[in-house]
């Protein structure tokens, strides 16, 4: 007898309109079993791999997934469907070479989405790789394609100014990981028992102290006359020096914490390779123990995974970065 997929589809929102998520599942396997196609049912089945509350398991992620890969493979146009991967990809898995391919082949459905290069730009940031982020930044400024969000002009406009300040810097002084060699090792090995530093506290610890100092000295003047000028003087004072204040404790707290910055892009590599750079014995550091803290319980359990599979990132290893796809806007435009 055959199945009534579309009956099936309907007891299935029937069963979201109730959130009996274990009818859900039952009901979208079934759909999936009857027709392997159904797009619908394998959105709903990566929906429901993971948790309600809280953050997903590997096992999870990973299953979610691959019932992501289902979705866009019969139903290209499911915009959400790209987005929950790639950010599996990214945040969850650390899968940052496999994240470009996986932008790239969405670019190849959707040209004219401005999407899939931002998000190629930013996994390009994190690795290092600042020439061809700059050059997919010049093409996603460049091409007419769809208009951009609020939200993607504000991500894309931090992205620039990151990718801009990257290429101010000598080429020597962007930290490769895979480089044994490179300076950056001896910077996280001079930090790597003590916490990043925190903006907050900088500013504390540098302007505090001068803020106190102002109010003092200014109250042991006198002023003659009327006390309003005093009172206006003294408060545009100290507002200098708490915005003069706050951009110096940002751009030391930067400078402070480039060796983080080194940790995470090193851990970075190691995701997207599947191999270890980072020296077993700086794990139990302070720097490395507070960073991974910020990882979700999937990325942190993929990359003890990998350190417990103990393979060294090969000297010769390079990010794979795929090639840019052509595409001919005006022909999609015209269709």
């Amino acid at each position: 007898m055959a199945v009534d997929v579309e009956m099936l589809w309907l007891e299935v929102l029937d069963a979201q309109d109730e959130d009996d998520r274990d009818e859900m599942c039952r009901l979208s396997d079934d759909i999936i079993e009857a027709d392997p196609t159904h797009a619908d049912a394998w959105w709903m089945r990566a929906k429901l791999e993971l948790p309600s509350e809280g953050f997903p398991s590997l096992v999870e992620v990973s299953r979610c997934l691959r019932s992501c890969r289902k979705v866009v493979e019969f139903d290209p146009d499911n915009r959400r469907a790209w987005w929950r991967g790639g950010q599996i990809l990214v945040e969850e898995l650390g899968m940052l070479e496999e994240a470009l391919e996986w932008w790239e082949s969405k670019r190849k459905v959707s040209p004219g989405d401005p999407e899939s290069l931002i998000e190629q730009i930013a996994i390009l940031a994190d690795l290092g790789q600042y020439k061809e982020a700059a050059r997919r930044l010049e093409v996603l400024n460049n091409q007419a394609g769809d208009p951009m969000l609020t939200d993607q002009m504000l991500r894309a406009a931090r992205l620039s100014t990151i990718v801009r300040k990257a290429a101010l810097r000598e080429e020597k002084k962007l930290f490769k990981p895979w480089d044994r060699d490179h300076d950056g090792w001896k910077d996280i090995e001079f930090q790597k028992n003590r916490k990043p530093a925190n903006d907050q506290m900088t500013f504390l610890m540098m302007a505090g102290p001068l803020v106190m100092a102002e109010v003092l000295l200014w109250n042991s003047f006198e002023f003659s006359g009327s006390q309003l000028i005093p009172m206006i003087g003294g408060f545009l004072l100290v507002l200098v020096t708490v915005l003069v204040g706050v951009k110096w404790s940002k751009a030391l707290t930067m400078k402070m914490n480039r060796p983080a910055f080194n940790v995470v892009r090193a851990v970075d590599v190691e995701m997207s390779s599947g191999r270890k750079c980072f020296p077993d014995s700086w794990r139990s550091g302070k720097l490395y123990q507070a960073l991974l803290k910020f990882r979700t319980p999937a990325f942190r359990d993929r990359l003890e995974i990998i350190v417990d599979t103990d393979e060294q990132l090969p000297k010769s290893w390079k990010p794979h970065i795929p090639e840019m796809t052509e595409v001919d806007l005006g022909h999609f435009e015209e269709e």
